[in-house]
């Protein structure tokens, strides 16, 4: 043999059973054998049907719930969870209480996927999706004094967007980075003058969606999501003085 030693790319790594456990629900779970509500079986028959032993079960289920995919009852067993936006991202929430530069990464994302959202909106989106949108914005104007009220209608108002772009992986993201950002929104709804900021840049994305201009939409909404991310940074700030 000759040229010197071979290099292989890379040594094989020795898989815990609980991941290889884990795995393979998840495997059921993308395949579609196993959906939402799905009860899992009883620990040791799971257990038995894996050839595998109960503490490794134990394990993988545990680390599923951390992951947001299943559900444990006490004394009912394990569920797939709703798979939803909110029980999947826990995990990425957590990482962006660690540092504020996550932050500013997730509205960095957000607004390069706003933006063309809006822009294929402004093409695509029906007459009866932008009255919608008017008696959504007409609906946040009497919502100043009642944050959670308004970030339930705001939500919707960017909903209905994302449904207009009629791109459902631009809709599902959409839906997942503003999910991921909701703790955090939550503390800034509550700043006076807040959402009276996001009605004005609501406003503003409404015409342009309305004069099916797809750059003023794009446009619009990537201010707003810098209003967005400079009202929560100006109240993370504030939090961390008190």
């Amino acid at each position: 043999m000759s040229g010197g030693p071979v290099a292989f790319d890379a040594p094989i790594v020795r898989q815990r059973v609980a991941d290889i456990v884990a795995r393979r629900i998840l495997d059921l779970v993308m395949a579609g054998v196993l959906k939402k509500g799905d009860q899992l079986p009883p620990e040791r028959e799971l257990a038995a049907s894996l050839n595998v032993s109960r503490p490794s079960v134990r394990e993988a289920i545990r680390g599923l719930a951390i992951l947001g995919v299943v559900v444990t009852r006490q004394g009912g067993g394990a569920y797939i969870s709703e798979l939803d936006a909110e029980a999947l991202l826990g995990p990425i929430q957590f990482y962006l209480s660690l540092e504020k530069m996550n932050v500013a990464e997730l509205y960095e994302a957000r607004s390069l996927i706003e933006s063309d959202v809006a822009r294929r909106a402004a093409v695509h989106m029906e007459g009866a999706a932008l009255v919608a949108l008017e008696a959504e914005l007409a609906a946040q104007a009497g919502m100043e004094s009642d944050p959670e009220a308004f970030r339930v209608s705001d939500y919707r108002f960017h909903e209905i967007i994302w449904q207009g772009a009629r791109n459902a992986f631009l809709k599902r993201i959409g839906e997942s980075l503003n999910a991921v950002g909701l703790d955090f929104r939550k503390r800034a709804s509550e700043t006076p003058g807040v959402l009276k900021q996001s009605m004005r840049d609501h406003r503003i994305l409404l015409d342009a969606l309305s004069a099916r201009d797809p750059d003023a939409a794009a446009a619009a909404a990537a201010q707003h999501m810098k209003n967005v991310y400079d009202s929560t940074i100006a109240q993370s700030d504030n939090g961390n003085q008190s």
